[in-house]
């Protein structure tokens, strides 16, 4: 996987939490649709099928 930078992980750390893109995107000062296009960035990266395995992949790695 292509390394990840911080903004993303943050992302994903939030996902993981159980927040939602509205939610994120409150808390970090963007638009809904960045902590969209970010998601998808990030699964690109990833190459993961969807979010759920890309956080799997983070916890593996120890990133999140």
């Amino acid at each position: 996987m292509q390394g990840l930078s911080e903004k993303e992980v943050t992302i994903a750390r939030h996902a993981a939490e159980g927040m939602t893109a509205k939610e994120i995107a409150d808390v970090m000062c963007l638009s809904q649709e960045t902590i969209r296009w970010y998601r998808k960035r990030m699964l690109r990266k990833a190459d993961a099928r969807n979010f759920s395995e890309l956080i799997a992949m983070l916890k593996d790695e120890n990133i999140l």
